[in-house]
């Protein structure tokens, strides 16, 4: 039911997803243009990285599939670890503003655009209410640039482990058994991706509907996810299960389409688990309201004295 209701509300404001989109493109250029302040240099490590390991010959149908996936994979992995290896080794300043951009303001700048569509989300959900998208971004500043800044710090070690398990699983020998290694890979990184967004599912949507500090509502955002963890949890692991299998069936270009609608998805699927956990009532279109368990009823006896 919280993955029928996303799809359904992503189609009734898919005009705020492709809002979303171009804010994504606006900070991927902000980013871009920081970067080619040092560009000569990069394409230089890019370039000899990419000889270095023969990525060209990974890509030479278009997509991952010129190698078998398990060498496709591998290759991409080790061409990103000889990027960031020769980067750091020719100018550790670069590769410290390289990192900076990537790792640190790119994933800011997107988790104060989550927070601006969790509130658009909100307004039409709760009242079945239109807003301006910048104008949604500039009343939520008091909201968004705390929860960005926290939860850039705290998703740094969940991030690491999604790129240690793919680092893994390319140091695995799947020799005589490729054809299992993109079901074992499939399937691994979306149980991890599905853990890290159940775990986070509550914080924004809190944020948003409760007003309350970043920590507060972290701990709301957990007692709400916590009364139907399983349900939460099954749900993104379909939502990650479907983009990745997407992306390898369609090949690495498709992922230019996909991206862009996962991310309003998955904020809109967080917003959905939040109002369904917590017993509140939500329009799923202009003409349909979703009347979920009441709060009392999702939680158990001893949880009562959490009732908000």
């Amino acid at each position: 039911m919280t993955f029928k209701n996303s799809i359904k509300l992503l189609c009734a404001n898919f005009t705020d997803a492709w809002k979303l989109l171009v804010y994504h493109i606006i900070c991927i250029a902000l980013c871009g243009g920081l970067l080619a302040i040092f560009a000569g240099q990069y394409i230089d490590f890019i370039n000899i990285a990419s000889a270095q390991v023969n990525l060209p010959g990974v890509f030479q149908s278009g997509t991952l599939y010129g190698a078998s996936f398990p060498t496709a994979l591998t290759t991409v992995v080790n061409f990103v670890l000889a990027f960031f290896s020769i980067m750091f080794v020719s100018n550790v300043g670069i590769g410290v503003f390289f990192c900076f951009i990537i790792f640190i303001l790119l994933p800011f700048l997107f988790n104060v655009g989550k927070i601006v569509m969790c509130e658009l989300s909100y307004g039409y959900m709760s009242a079945c209410q239109k807003q301006s998208f910048t104008g949604t971004a500039l009343k939520t500043l008091r909201l968004s640039l705390p929860y960005a800044a926290v939860k850039l710090v705290y998703s740094l070690p969940l991030n690491f482990i999604i790129a240690l398990a793919v680092w893994g699983l390319t140091r695995i020998d799947f020799t005589g058994l490729e054809v299992l290694f993109p079901f074992v890979f499939v399937i691994a990184i979306s149980l991890v991706c599905a853990f890290k967004q159940t775990v986070n599912a509550g914080w924004a949507p809190a944020r948003v509907v409760y007003n309350s500090n970043i920590f507060k509502s972290y701990a709301i955002g957990v007692r709400a996810v916590a009364r139907k963890v399983l349900a939460t949890f099954s749900t993104a692991l379909i939502i990650y299960l479907l983009a990745i299998v997407l992306s390898l069936v369609l090949g690495a270009y498709s992922i230019i389409i996909i991206v862009p609608i996962i991310s309003p998805l998955l904020y809109i699927f967080e917003m959905t688990a939040f109002f369904q956990s917590q017993g509140m009532r939500f329009y799923v279109d202009g003409q349909t309201i979703f009347s979920p368990k009441k709060l009392e009823e999702n939680d158990k006896i001893e949880d009562i004295k959490y009732l908000l």
